[in-house]
């Protein structure tokens, strides 16, 4: 559907008064049409002088050439009564804006440098209806009828070269992805030469600490594309941690890798400030590998990431960070190759307490904290529980078990599991 065309303060076609302010304006234009150098080298200063952006010396010509066009066209109009519906795009002025795409000028600039340039050639008319012989009253409307046209002349323009600047922007950022992520794999794959010019064409150094990551958004509707929200998540995970730089490379619409320059800090991030920060994406997911230095840490770190996720797509826990470096995390992700040989085990080694009901759980958390900890007070302190009831507990728990803790490794790492997988290796 054909957006309409707004006409704010010009004078109605039908009103008494719209030959007369019809005439003046074609005068107004007339006038104009014999300054048009003038109103040219004019209009070209006021952007010029008030936008740095539009300052490559490279476009100005463009420039020029983009405000010719639209002088030209604009008087055309005034003076022989042409409606908005009826011009075509000037073609200099949107082959300027697809150039300013291309050398990364943001939109904003272009919009600022209409209004700018607009608002000369709008106090350059009202001279000219200054000089007049009208009465106050018809020149007042008059100077309304001007303001309201060329506010409508910006808005059609201004729609027309910010769809051509969106337009390339997002080829511009598509080429860049591809090339991005065709580096990023090379490297991965430990190529040869697949070092050479990657923080040139990047942006990214590989000569540093790194910390990869899979960041995706749970349960994505797939006709939907998150490239955007992933690639903003990524910066303000950066920011939180204190990450000097990010890579960013969209897998598909919902998934992303992401590496987090650390310079000399050899750390892992901190997963309490990416868990802030995801209280504000209830829908996004975070993996996170260990920190790795160099190409082969880059390299390290992505595997260890992708692991982490493996594991957090198998878990029924709806758990929104999952990091290698975890307790047992790093095992695990090993066993899931096959899940149903792992609920097995698990249920061989835990007997009822691999059971899914309340009370299994609360048994199953005793004794894996017990079990880690070392003791009943440091179990209750950390649970908030009452050292004879962690001792009721545990003792419970064993008896359900039958056989002790003489296969403490296995009992160990079978709770593990669930905590870290959930309810999908439980019997029912």
């Amino acid at each position: 559907m054909t957006e309409q065309v707004p006409h704010r303060r010009t004078v109605p076609p039908d009103s008494p008064e719209a030959a007369e302010i019809a005439r003046l304006t074609a005068l107004v234009g007339e006038r104009l049409q014999r300054r048009f150098d003038d109103l040219n080298a004019s209009m070209n200063e006021a952007i010029e002088e008030a936008i740095v952006d539009l300052g490559d010396p490279d476009l100005t010509d463009m420039l020029h050439a983009s405000v010719e066009g639209n002088i030209a066209t604009i008087l055309h109009m005034l003076r022989h009564d042409i409606p908005l519906e009826r011009v075509q795009p000037i073609t200099a002025a949107t082959e300027y804006a697809i150039r300013l795409a291309q050398r990364g000028v943001p939109g904003t600039s272009l919009r600022r440098a209409y209004h700018f340039g607009s608002d000369d050639l709008l106090g350059q008319a009202f001279e000219e209806v200054r000089q007049i012989d009208v009465d106050p009253d018809t020149r007042l409307r008059l100077l309304h009828h001007l303001a309201g046209w060329m506010h409508s002349y910006v808005d059609w323009i201004t729609r027309i070269v910010l769809d051509a600047h969106e337009g390339e922007r997002r080829q511009v950022e598509e080429r860049s992805a591809s090339i991005a992520a065709t580096l990023v794999r090379r490297v991965l794959e430990d190529s040869t030469g697949a070092h050479h010019d990657f923080a040139e064409r990047t942006g990214y150094r590989l000569d540093q600490h790194h910390v990869a990551a899979v960041v995706w958004m749970a349960g994505a509707n797939p006709a939907v594309d998150h490239t955007d929200a992933l690639k903003s998540l990524a910066g303000e995970l950066g920011s939180a941690t204190g990450s000097s730089a990010a890579l960013f490379t969209a897998v598909d619409r919902s998934t992303a890798w992401v590496w987090w320059g650390r310079n000399g800090d050899a750390s892992p991030l901190a997963a309490d400030v990416v868990e802030l920060v995801l209280t504000r994406h209830e829908q996004a997911r975070v993996a996170l590998g260990q920190t790795g230095r160099g190409a082969a840490g880059f390299r390290t770190s992505h595997r260890q990431a992708g692991a982490a996720r493996d594991l957090a797509r198998a878990a029924s826990t709806g758990q929104q960070v999952t990091a290698h470096g975890d307790r047992a995390v790093a095992v695990v992700a090993m066993l899931l190759h096959d899940m149903h040989d792992l609920a097995g085990w698990v249920g061989d080694v835990l007997g009822p307490l691999a059971a899914d009901t309340d009370n299994a759980a609360r048994l199953r958390e005793t004794l894996l904290t017990f079990l880690v900890s070392g003791s009943y007070q440091a179990t209750g302190e950390r649970l908030m529980l009452h050292r004879n009831t962690v001792k009721y507990r545990v003792d419970r728990a064993l008896e359900l078990r039958s056989r002790g803790l003489e296969d403490r490794l296995d009992v160990e790492l079978a709770l593990e599991s669930v905590r870290l997988l959930g309810d999908v290796l439980l019997s029912r």
